[in-house]
């Protein structure tokens, strides 16, 4: 999952009675942290479940509802597919 929306906190220099050298680390670890969210990748689950998606009869109908290459959708019987 991407975090595309969020904004990659600011950290404010720390009081200079905290240990810099610990705030720097702290700061780094975060900001790491929140470029990999907002990196999207893979994804490794045991389980999935998927809810809301869009019902179509078959990709034609599936464009034409306003999905793009990618997107998932289900058909009426529970067909689980992809729009190519």
């Amino acid at each position: 999952m991407s975090v595309s929306n969020a904004v990659v906190p600011f950290f404010a220099q720390a009081p200079a009675e905290y240990s810099q050298t610990y705030t720097s680390q702290i700061t780094r670890s975060f900001s790491v942290y929140a470029q990999q969210l907002a990196n999207p990748g893979p994804i490794r689950a045991y389980t999935l479940n998927l809810t809301g998606l869009s019902v179509f009869a078959n990709n034609a109908a599936a464009l034409t509802g306003g999905l793009v290459v990618n997107d998932v959708y289900k058909t009426s019987t529970g067909e689980l597919r992809i729009v190519v």
